[in-house]
């Protein structure tokens, strides 16, 4: 009988040993990604990301393992899951400015020179991520989210050509708004507008500060591509449409989620962008050093409305706009 129960449990030993190394995946290549929130912009350059992966023959759960991490913007645990990931991975993608800074220095700290892609990054150059746009010179490298913001402003005198002043919010630790601020506000005085600019520290400032610039006598507002902003966009526009006020947007995924206008570059296509750079890097050996940043140019820009939002707000499109609508 002991005979028996010995040999019974050897075999159930064996079979079990058999079927743990059948669910045991070999992958070729194992691939992080750091997104620094979740919101539609930042969603649409990884889901973009993936795909172009998929395209050239790396897929996911198949023979490509993506290990993925979303802080949701907290500070601590970006750092914490920026250690992890450079620890785990042959190449990591980090989405969004303070995400990609966050990855370097934890791959300096670790003496891991790994390949690092950034993308929904406005400014890499004053990020101190790379060298300059077109040699990068180190081991990362990536795609630009800096909006045409020069044409957004002009886009509000479109829409409003009767306006004299135009308010500007972004999130103060936030590099790429500050960015983004400074020209809007360059381009609104070069059009004869006076701009209010104002910022945030945290959530619980937006209220008060909408609020202070619609006392001011703003006629819109502006905001760019803020990652605090844009999670926390209906306590702006719950303001902003109470006061008839437009939200002209840096992007399409606001304005989608209750924004009013934007003049916008397509995340989901930057996305892709960076996907081919990873397929590069991975499957021809190309180096992050010498792989220029890419931009997005005006082919890739499209007019987008909120039509619930403007007749919230009782605001008619000029004919002019009507006629962008949609355009690539």
């Amino acid at each position: 009988m002991k005979k028996i129960r010995s040999l019974c449990l050897g075999v159930l030993v064996l079979l079990l040993g058999i079927g743990l190394a059948g669910c045991k995946k070999d992958y070729e290549y194992t691939i992080g990604i750091l997104q620094l929130a979740t919101h539609n912009a930042l969603d649409s350059a990884r889901e973009g990301f993936i795909e172009e992966l998929a395209r050239h023959g790396l897929v996911k759960d198949d023979n490509v393992k993506i290990v993925y991490y979303n802080p949701e913007g907290r500070a601590e645990d970006l750092n914490v899951m920026s250690v992890n990931i450079v620890r785990e991975c042959d190449l990591v993608l980090a989405i969004a400015t303070d995400a990609a800074v966050a990855v370097q220095a934890a791959a300096k700290t670790e003496g891991k020179d790994i390949p690092i892609l950034f993308t929904a990054v406005t400014d890499p150059v004053a990020a101190e991520l790379v060298a300059s746009l077109e040699n990068p010179g180190g081991n990362i490298t990536g795609t630009s989210d800096i909006n045409p913001v020069k044409e957004q402003v002009e886009l509000v005198k479109e829409l409003l050509p009767e306006i004299k002043k135009v308010g500007i919010i972004y999130t103060v630790k936030e590099k790429n708004s500050q960015v983004q601020a400074t020209i809007a506000q360059g381009a609104a005085e070069e059009a004869g507008l006076t701009a209010l600019v104002r910022t945030v520290e945290e959530i619980n400032d937006i209220s008060q500060v909408v609020n202070k610039l619609i006392s001011d006598g703003i006629e819109a507002l502006y905001i760019p591509t803020d990652n605090n902003l844009a999670k926390n966009l209906s306590i702006v526009t719950q303001i902003t449409n109470e006061a008839g006020i437009p939200v002209i947007n840096a992007e399409e995924g606001q304005v989608l989620n209750g924004g009013t206008i934007t003049l916008s570059i397509n995340y989901r296509k930057l996305g892709v962008q960076t996907g081919a750079m990873a397929a590069k890097i991975l499957l021809e050996g190309a180096s992050p050093a010498t792989m220029s940043v890419q931009v997005q140019g005006e082919e890739d820009w499209s007019v987008v409305v909120n039509e619930e939002v403007l007749a919230i707000i009782g605001l008619e499109l000029p004919q002019s706009i009507k006629d962008r609508l949609g355009n690539k």
